[in-house]
């Protein structure tokens, strides 16, 4: 990246003019990419690789064979997008070590946060008027895969490939053209389109937010990765070990104050992330 476009980017970071049309362009290129290869891999699975019936079956009962197969083709795409402007993905990314203590609390946050999404979703009203959050989980989740795979794809490759596409390459990109705010929102509304599912894209929206700022106050990629991968793998610990049922057995009445514990858990942790991040990266 020159010197001319780095000022210019700590410029707009400050509150500088936004470049609306670069912004709207980069938005639409990227949903662009990114929807037409997922429908282009749809197509080929189940179009032009319609009689290889094992294969088929492999990726519907291995959901997160298909998105680990998407996301690092969306790496690569977007990697080469980068690259033809000039421009670093990995440098733009920021792979910088984290403290003890930001880790700690970073892993502390995602687990108060899986607790109060697998609370949530089991509660009896939410199931019936959302059931699309359960059934959603209950098929990236649920399925009969090995268990290491399953922690191996949580724990490591989708959280890795997922911040690299929206936190790493949408939000830098956006953020090169408008403010912090205008980037932040941006990579939330593509990741959000990207679930392919209103109220899944509703909940994504808002936990991509809870993801970018670890990534601005610590500039590093790893706090984001950190805090999805650790969300991911308690997620499904607990419907796969029993926290699930046992909160069913125990009612709404004592899921409500789980979820209630929860929440209030995570919002103070995320605060004191935040402090940590204002006394020593400020």
């Amino acid at each position: 990246m020159s010197m001319d476009t780095t000022l210019n980017s700590r410029q707009l970071e400050k509150g500088g003019k936004t470049s609306w049309g670069k912004v709207i362009a980069l938005t639409l290129g990227y949903l662009s990419v990114y929807v037409g290869l997922g429908y282009a891999l749809i197509y080929l699975l189940f179009t032009v690789l319609l009689d290889v019936k094992p294969l088929q079956d492999a990726f519907y009962n291995l959901p997160l064979l298909t998105a680990l197969l998407y996301f690092t083709i969306c790496v690569i795409l977007s990697d080469i997008f980068f690259r033809v402007r000039g421009k670093s993905l990995y440098k733009a990314c920021q792979f910088r070590k984290l403290d003890m203590t930001t880790t700690f609390l970073t892993i502390f946050v995602a687990v108060c946060m899986s607790i109060f999404t697998v609370t949530v979703v089991n509660l009896s009203s939410v199931k019936a008027s959302l059931p699309e959050l359960d059934n959603y989980m209950a098929w990236i989740m649920d399925k009969e895969a090995a268990p290491l795979f399953l922690l191996f794809a949580l724990a490591i490759i989708v959280p890795f490939v997922e911040e690299i596409v929206f936190r790493g390459a949408v939000y830098n990109d956006v953020k090169d053209y408008s403010n912090i705010t205008v980037a932040i929102f941006i990579q939330a509304l593509v990741y959000a389109v990207m679930q392919f599912e209103l109220v899944v894209g509703i909940y994504s929206f808002v936990s991509s937010v809870f993801y970018i700022m670890v990534y601005i106050w610590f500039r590093s990629l790893w706090a984001s990765i950190l805090i999805q991968a650790a969300s991911l793998v308690c997620v499904i610990s607990w419907r796969r070990f029993g926290l699930k049922d046992q909160l069913i057995a125990w009612g709404d009445q004592t899921m409500y104050l789980v979820a209630a514990a929860a929440f209030t858990l995570m919002l103070g942790s995320y605060f004191l992330l935040w402090r940590h991040y204002k006394r020593h990266y400020a």
